[in-house]
């Protein structure tokens, strides 16, 4: 993506006159002595009027700038290094295109070019109008279809126009969205059996298009979701349903083959997907893809898309007909590749609300202007212990590793960013359980617990998750010193999820992974007999009767205290048996303009009350 701003030329331009200059460079003797000089380049997808330069180290020394990872070592006289942040996934922190110069006749060309060419030194930020919100997207989506978005942070832009029945308000509660009333077998909305539940639509909600919403609506969603032509990310909450009819416009009437608890806060609700209500009459068919809809995506939220730009961004304003009336005039998604490139975007001023990584709150914070939002996750990072196969199979080992690890040491490793976890279920759940603590460490006692033998073990994780790396040294030094030998390797997304990757097949001792949980504590369970296969989510092969029981127990138990009871068994047994040992709970942080006003999201990251955003002048 490339945008058009005011300026001689623009940086892409200018990087490759100054690359030019240093091949040219490459050729001549090396300076006597010189400096590592890292000039950090505000964004090579162009943004020419933002320059940052930083005197980085001295007579050779390290060659990485603030907050630059990766980029190696550079000593006196080496060769030109050139470090870019092309990297495509929203976890990798490189932020700066890092240039190691030996401080020739290239560095004084380079600068001048930069500097003028890029409009001057100093940054320069871009005015935005009154009631417009610019928000960096970390995602490129494929589809704006809610029942096609595969990624968490399209699914949430996607509720901006197309509307759940139910949805979640900031303090993670079930609110009505296009329903008159949660649904509950105390007002009737449940049969007694609960095997059966009744919305009533609210009336007069009306797509963008102007036309009215009716259950109709609801049932063409239903199948557009079981038409098997559709790639549909999951069905299983689906599946669930014996029957949906519509007795008249406003009623829809769920029949499920079994009770099911969860279902109210699953089933075309906020929750790990968010299957919004598609208008009927805008489809030939439910087969979704490549619909004319596609072009031009409308719904009954309060926004509706104007214009898709693929690859660069998605523009949204105000459905004519949502009330109340959306206070934005405009909300532009600004298409933006990581957090690095997002965070310089922001500080510039290009953008008024992007997503940030931990290492970036202190800078963010100190940028006149900008504050954080932190919003607590429904998700639990974990180290995954197999217990089918392999040293973590047997119980005192991983037991011993519990006992070896140093909470405060690897507090560090996050820069005490999340907070300290113990039990697998967040804060955020009503049912977590405050009681459970981490295991003391005690070194010493994980020795005898291993009978002073050494052990070898396998630590895997994603790579490109520089946080999560700090983690595995940390791990891997703590077991050490109770004879655990630990070798960490590390694998793409795609390799590490893979049906032949590590996880899938069980080839671990120790995985660094985690969960993001919906909206019922149910979706956070992954603990399972059933889910402990090669295409299962249980990816430590846990498998016991007394947990199965009380999963069991919990989907159709009548009252809450007794539902509320199971789930603090289950996350009980977990602890004892440490199929996973919880390692902190996630946070998600965005960096917010502050002339942004009601911006929120609740603990799946999905927009809160969006109609109530709003953004002043600069």
């Amino acid at each position: 993506m490339s945008e058009n701003r005011s300026g001689p030329l623009e940086c892409a331009t200018v990087i490759s006159a100054f690359e030019s200059c240093v091949r040219d460079e490459r050729s001549a003797p090396p300076a006597v002595s010189s400096a590592p000089v890292a000039f950090g380049l505000s964004d090579v997808r162009v943004k020419p009027l933002t320059i940052a330069v930083t005197v980085i180290g001295g007579g050779g020394g390290e060659g990485a700038g603030d907050g630059v990872e990766g980029t190696g070592s550079a000593r006196a006289g080496t060769a030109h290094t050139v470090a870019a942040s092309m990297a495509k996934s929203e976890r990798v922190k490189k932020r700066n295109i890092v240039l190691l110069l030996p401080r020739p006749k290239a560095l004084t060309l380079g600068l001048a070019l930069l500097i003028a060419a890029c409009g001057g030194g100093a940054p320069r930020g871009n005015a935005s109008a009154a009631h417009v919100l610019r928000i960096a997207d970390l995602s490129d989506p494929s589809s704006l279809d809610p029942l096609l978005a595969h990624d968490q942070d399209t699914i949430g832009y996607d509720l901006l126009v197309c509307q759940t029945l139910v949805g979640m308000d900031a303090h993670n509660r079930l609110t009505p969205v296009l329903i008159e009333r949660i649904p509950s077998r105390v007002n009737g909305g449940i049969s007694a059996d609960g095997k059966t539940i009744v919305y009533r639509l609210r009336k007069g909600v009306r797509f963008s298009d102007g036309v009215e919403l009716t259950s109709a609506d609801v049932s063409f969603t239903y199948r557009a979701i079981m038409d098997s032509r559709n790639p549909v990310l999951s069905q299983d909450a689906y599946r669930r349903i014996a029957s949906l009819t519509t007795p008249d416009r406003y009623t829809v009437v769920i029949r499920l083959k079994r009770p099911w608890n969860a279902a109210v806060s699953d089933l075309f609700a906020q929750s790990d997907f968010a299957f919004g209500i598609l208008p009927a009459h805008a489809f030939e068919s439910t087969l979704l893809q490549h619909a004319a809809w596609e072009q031009h995506p409308f719904g009954s939220g309060p926004f509706r898309v104007t214009q898709w730009r693929r690859g660069d961004r998605v523009v949204l304003e105000p459905n004519p007909y949502f009330s109340p009336k959306p206070k934005l005039a405009r909300i532009e998604l600004r298409m933006i590749p990581d957090r690095g490139s997002a965070l310089v975007a922001l500080q510039a001023h290009d953008v008024d609300a992007a997503p940030i990584l931990p290492e970036s709150i202190a800078r963010t914070e100190g940028t006149p202007g900008l504050r954080v939002l932190r919003t607590p996750e429904n998700a639990t990072v974990w180290l995954t212990l197999q217990t089918q196969q392999g040293p973590a199979k047997n119980i005192r080992v991983r037991r011993a590793i519990a006992l070896a690890l140093d909470a405060a040491e690897l507090q560090k490793a996050y820069q005490a960013a999340y907070p300290q976890a113990a039990a697998f279920l967040p804060p955020v759940l009503q049912w977590h359980d405050s009681s459970i603590r981490a295991a003391a460490t005690d070194p010493r006692e994980a020795r005898e617990l291993l009978g002073g033998q050494t052990i070898d073990a396998l630590l895997v994780l994603q790579s490109g998750n520089a946080a999560w790396l700090r983690i595995a040294t940390v791990v891997q030094r703590q077991l050490a010193a109770a004879g655990i030998r630990v070798t960490i390797k590390t694998f793409t997304t795609t390799l590490f999820n893979a049906p032949d990757g590590p996880v899938r097949n069980a080839r671990f001792a120790i995985a660094i992974d985690g969960w993001l949980g919906g909206a019922d504590p149910e979706q956070s369970i992954v603990f399972t007999c059933s889910q402990a296969t090669v295409n299962g989510d249980n990816i430590s092969r846990y498998c016991d009767p007394r947990f199965e029981a009380l999963f069991t127990d919990q989907q159709t138990a009548r009252n809450t205290a007794r539902r509320r009871a199971d789930f603090l068994a289950m996350q009980r047994l977990i602890h004892q048996a440490l199929p996973v040992i919880p390692i902190y709970y996630e946070v998600y942080f965005d960096g917010v303009n502050s002339r942004v006003h009601g911006f929120e999201r609740n603990m799946l990251r999905f927009p809160v009350a969006p109609e109530t955003w709003d953004a002043g002048g600069e």
